[in-house]
């Protein structure tokens, strides 16, 4: 493998000497992880406290039926629910409440007439400076308020968090998480608007356009690169905001230019909130002639709608939906 290969599988710069010894250590972790769950491996931080903490209060108030607990847990101005739909592969994901007052009206309904007797084990954090992603899994028991009937009840759900005044809020959540191993689901493409936004994106990288790229990315933009795994214990936050971004950007295409072939797959909405997937086949030129790289991968994107246009808020690049992911292959 060449330089090249591997800085187009890292595309992004190296945080520390830690973290390049990471890189090279990685065959070695990799076996690790195989035989020690991660949960025992993963190191507890304040960030990761307060985090577990926030989720807590969400679990306590539907334990107890205190909306107000359970929503002290999100961000005030903004959040977004997602239903996966009982897939990790994001052509099976949908939007189910476009606004925090959506899900708070949906919360209050829900806990007037159950609790969720419930315990939450939380699977996986990964934090990077303000913004964190994380998975847990709630097992127990759904109490009807009614006849006090109890039903099994099992979710899996995927986090989205940022940090604001020092406190660790959700701003969304992508509910009924389907398992690592739950392979690959048929996409649909119903927003044309949203297709239309994710093949532009595409089209300013090709067109070499730093000022383009950006303006189809938020402010507060995350993006994630999922190693080509559909495990999130495996996922790494590479930017946290439009700045890091575009830090990295104006140094990337003075080395890079970039062909892409974007198909979509999968292009659902509702209100100013969507869901996309593509699948794009990446030729990446280096100036120096060093080599030319090209990668087959599909890419997960949540987007929001701001003055009539379609950005991108949250990215998974490099997922791997289907059971056998295209490999790179150096030309």
């Amino acid at each position: 493998m060449t330089s090249s290969t591997l800085h187009f599988l890292r595309p992004h710069f190296l945080r520390n000497g830690l973290l390049n010894l990471a890189y090279r250590a990685l065959p070695a972790l990799l076996v690790v992880a195989l035989l020690v769950p991660v949960a025992s491996v993963q190191a507890e931080t304040t960030e990761t406290i307060l985090i577990r903490q926030a989720l807590e209060k969400d679990r306590s108030g539907r334990r107890r039926g205190d909306v107000e607990l359970a929503l002290s847990a999100y961000d005030r101005d903004r959040v977004v629910i997602y239903d996966a739909g009982g897939s990790i592969d994001g052509r099976g994901w949908s939007v189910r409440f476009s606004s925090r007052d959506d899900m708070a009206s949906a919360l209050k309904a829900d806990l007037s007439v159950r609790r969720y007797d419930v315990k939450r084990e939380v699977i996986f954090i990964g934090v990077w400076k303000n913004k964190a992603f994380v998975t847990t899994l709630d097992v127990g028991q759904v109490i009807d308020g009614g006849t006090g009937a109890r039903a099994p009840y099992s979710q899996r759900r995927l986090w989205t968090f940022h940090k604001l005044d020092e406190k660790w809020l959700v701003t969304g959540a992508i509910v009924d998480l389907g398992d690592i191993d739950g392979g690959p689901t048929d996409g649909r493409v119903e927003a044309a608007d949203v297709a239309r936004a994710v093949q532009d994106h595409a089209a300013q990288w090709n067109a070499g356009n730093h000022s383009g790229i950006l303006a189809g990315v938020t402010e507060n933009v995350v993006i994630t690169d999922a190693y080509l795994s559909s495990n999130p214990a495996l996922w790494v936050i590479i930017f946290g905001d439009r700045e890091e971004f575009d830090e990295w950007l104006g140094d990337r295409l003075k080395n890079v230019t970039y062909a892409i072939e974007s198909t979509i797959l999968h292009a659902v909405a509702k209100g100013d909130e969507a869901v996309a997937v593509s699948r794009q086949r990446i030729t990446a030129t280096y100036a120096s002639g060093e080599a030319r790289i090209v990668e087959d991968r599909y890419n997960t994107w949540l987007l929001t709608r701001a003055s009539g246009s379609w950005l991108v808020d949250w990215a998974w690049w490099k997922t791997t939906p289907d059971s056998t992911p295209q490999a790179i292959a150096p030309h």
